[in-house]
């Protein structure tokens, strides 16, 4: 048996025999049943693919309930901070209200049997207790620097002298004994011998005796790291482990020590490092013509 194939593209005609038909369908149904067993296996595979779908959103919840446990913690923490707050504003005086949020602090995370907290929810919860915590923090952080700072009457902020002039000031300058640059860790104020030195704030006398370099000289301690020296009296009125008021007269001015003339030799120490006396005394008489600052109370 012959086919004939017309073809109209290669303009002729084509005879095919009776085993060559044969070939052709059996190639034929070789590439249907390849495609019918591809379709069969992706449908066969379908219900293994669906289950992963649950998965992939059992994975995702169980980010978002672990994230909705950290907020609890994180909320539980508030709480603490909360009563932690309140005692520390009862101790300093503090009105810890403008900082507090007038709405209750959430509380928790999941509760059994309850229904997951959705991504919108769970993000309005951080955004709140985010904002919380750092009302809170605002809050501790004022009353830290109102326990740690010195009270006002513990600065150094009184001049020694009622009268005087600034003869040397704070920092670099020429040494008048050997015309060398050094620097300078106090002020220097010119008076008569005799003029009160006054302490500069309250404190305890912590040395009280003469030094080769410094003369007959007090030191005080303020507290909280603060001290302050005065060098080069004529006399001192106070001991070692007395406790003076701002004010007091604790010395006479003189010349003593590594000394050109009656002055007094003023500094000014935070936790041993000389600090500028301006910043902290103001300004006492006209004669003394200082300009300087206030510390902040």
């Amino acid at each position: 048996m012959n086919i004939i194939v017309m073809s109209n593209r290669l303009g002729k005609t084509v005879s095919l025999d009776t085993r060559q038909v044969v070939c052709l369908g059996l190639i034929a149904a070789l590439v249907v049943a390849s495609i019918g067993f591809a379709i069969a296996s992706s449908l066969k595979q379908a219900p293994a693919l669906w289950h992963l779908i649950p998965n992939a959103n059992n994975a995702r919840q169980t980010e978002i309930d672990a994230l909705a446990i950290r907020v609890g913690e994180l909320q539980a923490k508030l709480l603490r901070l909360d009563g932690l707050a309140s005692q520390v504003g009862n101790k300093t005086g503090i009105d810890i209200k403008p900082f507090l949020s007038s709405q209750p602090v959430p509380r928790g995370g999941l509760q059994h049997g309850g229904t997951a907290l959705s991504t919108e929810t769970l993000a309005n919860e951080i955004d709140a207790a985010s904002h919380n915590l750092n009302a809170r923090l605002d809050q501790l952080s004022l009353a830290e620097s109102v326990l740690l700072r010195p009270k006002a009457w513990q600065l150094p902020s009184k001049a020694p002298l009622n009268v005087g002039l600034q003869s040397s000031s704070f920092g670099k300058r020429i040494d008048p004994f050997n015309g060398s640059q050094v620097f300078h860790e106090g002020i220097d104020f010119v008076g008569d011998s005799g003029t009160p030195i006054m302490a500069a704030a309250s404190g305890k006398v912590s040395f009280a005796a003469f030094h080769p370099q410094y003369g007959n000289m007090v030191d005080l301690d303020h507290g909280n790291g603060i001290t302050s020296r005065y060098a080069h009296a004529s006399k001192l009125v106070v001991k070692t482990g007395d406790q003076v008021d701002a004010g007091q007269t604790i010395a006479l001015l003189g010349s003593t020590g590594r000394s050109t003339g009656p002055h007094l030799h003023f500094e000014i120490r935070y936790k041993g490092i000389a600090q500028n006396p301006l910043r902290f005394i103001g300004p006492a008489t006209n004669e003394m013509n200082i300009a300087a600052t206030k510390s902040d109370d």
